[in-house]
């Protein structure tokens, strides 16, 4: 034990030494991540002495990778909604989703990295639920204005695990609650036996396309009644477009079809025969500008 302590009284003496002769070339900047920098230590007893910590630890080499990451910008250099001294506050930010006449407002968070998915979806529910519930008597919001949140490839922030609480909890409160106040959601999904099972207990109307695994062909088929075992049956053969629609919206579960948009989304399925057949001119600077639109985090 009093080895161990001579040990660490020399670690803590060689490290306040350190520090005192520390030489300093560069202050460095931190609010731009620039790194400050010293004059390299001398090999034998003369200054600069060599540090007993050379290296961060995992969690500040990722803390440091976080903030230099463009994908976290939308978190770390928000512009408008920086700090107290933005000029614009939340009221702004929920005008500009909700509050203009515009019908459908869309979020895209395509680019938001997987990490901060599961919060980033459920601080939007959250604000928008809250929004709904403290403005209930407004004429503008609440039961006077309703909305309809859809969730699109809910599966991978509204799952069975514990890794995606934070969104989940947020939005199976309003499958729970939030009719009485005006707001609804709706969930996407190719997966739905990965979604909540609180949250499918409470949904009312399935519009199931195709669905080939057995497990996703079983949710639907707990919707529906028994002697309409033969219409979910076709769930693995539908067509494009084609869907099977069961619960409340409809009074007896059918088979439909949707219209196909024109142009189709950028979801579409390849043109496999036409790329194909398809010649290609193939040159060394075909996969530069993918590679820097990898680094650049940018179409």
């Amino acid at each position: 034990m009093n080895w161990w302590l001579n040990a660490s009284f020399t670690a803590k003496t060689k490290d306040a030494q350190t520090d005192k002769t520390v030489c300093e070339t560069s202050k460095g900047n931190p609010e731009l991540l620039q790194r400050a920098e010293f004059k390299p230590y001398a090999m034998g007893n003369q200054e600069p002495y060599k540090s007993q910590h050379q290296e961060f630890y995992s969690y500040e080499k990722k803390l440091l990778n976080r903030l230099k990451d463009s994908r976290y910008d939308f978190l770390f250099h928000s512009v408008d909604y920086e700090d107290e001294k933005s000029p614009k506050d939340l009221h702004d930010l929920l005008q500009e989703w909700i509050g203009n006449t515009e019908r459908l407002t869309i979020l895209d968070l395509s680019n938001v990295p997987f990490e901060v998915m599961d919060i980033t979806v459920g601080l939007i529910t959250r604000f928008i639920y809250d929004s709904m519930f403290w403005g209930r008597y407004e004429p503008y919001t609440g039961k006077n204005r309703p909305l309809l949140l859809a969730y699109e490839e809910a599966h991978t922030y509204l799952g069975k695990d514990d890794i995606t609480r934070y969104a989940k909890t947020a939005v199976e409160r309003i499958f729970k609650e939030g009719r009485k106040f005006g707001v609804g959601a709706m969930v996407i999904s190719q997966r739905p036996s990965e979604i909540s099972e609180t949250i499918l207990a409470q949904i009312g109307t399935f519009i199931a396309l195709r669905l080939t695994n057995s497990t996703d062909q079983s949710i639907v088929k707990s919707m529906a009644p028994d002697n309409m075992n033969s219409l979910i049956n076709l769930l693995p053969s539908l067509r494009i477009g084609e869907a099977v629609v069961v619960g409340e919206a409809i009074r007896i579960p059918s088979r439909i079809r949707l219209p196909i948009q024109n142009p189709r989304p950028d979801s579409a399925d390849p043109k496999l025969f036409e790329c194909w057949n398809k010649e290609l001119e193939i040159n060394d600077e075909n996969y530069k500008a993918v590679v820097t639109k990898i680094r650049e985090q940018r179409l």
